[in-house]
């Protein structure tokens, strides 16, 4: 197996594991299109996978091909001092034309964080100060208007 390959079979596995699912959930939430077997076979390295495939699994992933090819940053542990959790799945779902900013910087969070969970996201304080200027605000106002609009929970 060449380098390429165990780190691809490495994040295919960190992905699946970074949304909490077993190999077991990846078979029954596809309703049987990816079998347990084979999906393991591929994160061991023990079967090739096609790149058809590869962006088949990252679609069904809810992941960008891309997070495959990129560098793993050094900084992907949890922050001590993160105490905002933004609601991902509220703001996904609402079409406040105030959050495409803010959708933006999610998307770029988790793919320098390696999260694709797609549920939560802690907020760290450069990520608010980093919000406040994509919406033009203080990071105060920046933080009223996620609270008054529910979109961190408490």
């Amino acid at each position: 197996m060449t380098d390429n390959q165990e780190s691809t079979s490495v994040k295919l596995r960190s992905i699946r594991k970074s949304k909490g699912w077993s190999l077991q959930d990846v078979e029954r939430l596809s309703r049987g299109k990816w079998k347990a077997v084979v999906v393991g076979s591929y994160e061991r390295g023990d079967r090739a996978i096609s790149l058809k495939k590869t962006i088949d699994l990252m679609n069904f992933y809810q992941v960008p091909i891309t997070a495959l090819f990129t560098l793993t940053p050094t900084n992907v542990g949890a922050d001590k001092t993160a105490n905002l959790i933004l609601d991902q799945r509220k703001i996904s779902q609402s079409n406040d034309g105030a959050l495409i900013g803010i959708k933006r910087m999610i998307a770029y969070i988790c793919a320098r964080r390696r999260d694709w969970n797609g549920e939560l996201l802690s907020l760290r304080r450069e990520d608010l100060s980093l919000l406040a200027i994509l919406q033009d605000k203080t990071p105060e106002e920046s933080l009223r208007y996620l609270e008054n609009n529910n979109y961190l929970l408490k």
